[in-house]
């Protein structure tokens, strides 16, 4: 066996190992939401009426994109929950990023994010809520008082999973390449057999 030959056999056993040993499985979890504290005012309490409240949150893992919908509330947002391990009464406290265009309707207003350094954005679980945590302003309203968390308890959960292609696909494309090579590499060297012949 030739030195390439070697060298591309042992190339195709890592890339074998590696694709074996990689995760190609990612959780993405799915609360529904009911009850509870519903929309609050911004550092004041709950914005009645607002019950039932009721919404689904969702969150991927592996992409960190999540969502709280329903209940006139519409938003999106991004984070890293790696370490997000779901279950029914879930509990940690993760900094988010939320979409701008995400929006919560109140009483026939519209509310939109607002930017506030003293109050970051983030998604705390408590055992039996969800807190999306976050500053909203009424768009054309003055009078209108700033909208803050939307608190919902957990009424269900579920957990699925979305084919994630890195690292598992790529090394088994890069199995089939090196198998190509390899295959290309016993032709060629037959041919040059069949010319010495």
């Amino acid at each position: 066996m030739s030195k390439l030959s070697r060298t591309l056999w042992a190339s195709a056993a890592a890339i074998s190992a590696l694709v074996t040993a990689s995760s190609a499985q990612a959780a993405v979890y799915s609360y529904s939401e009911s009850g509870g504290e519903g929309l609050t005012f911004f550092n004041v309490g709950p914005a009645t009426p607002q019950n039932p409240f009721s919404a689904t949150f969702t969150v991927d893992t592996s992409t960190g994109k999540g969502s709280v919908i329903g209940s006139g509330v519409d938003v999106t947002f991004t984070g890293n929950f790696s370490a997000f391990t779901g279950g029914s009464s879930p509990s940690g406290t993760y900094n988010v990023t939320i979409d701008p265009t995400s929006n919560i309707v109140y009483n026939g207003n519209t509310y939109t994010l607002v930017a506030t350094p003293t109050h970051a954005d983030m998604i705390i679980f408590q055992g039996s809520s969800i807190n999306l945590w976050g500053e909203w302003a009424a768009t054309g309203c003055g009078s209108c008082q700033n909208l803050g968390d939307t608190v919902g308890n957990i009424s269900s959960s579920s957990t699925g999973g979305t084919a994630v292609p890195e690292p598992g696909m790529v090394g088994l494309m890069g199995l089939g390449v090196l198998g190509l090579a390899f295959r290309r590499r016993l032709a060629n060297v037959a041919g040059f057999n069949a010319q010495l012949a």
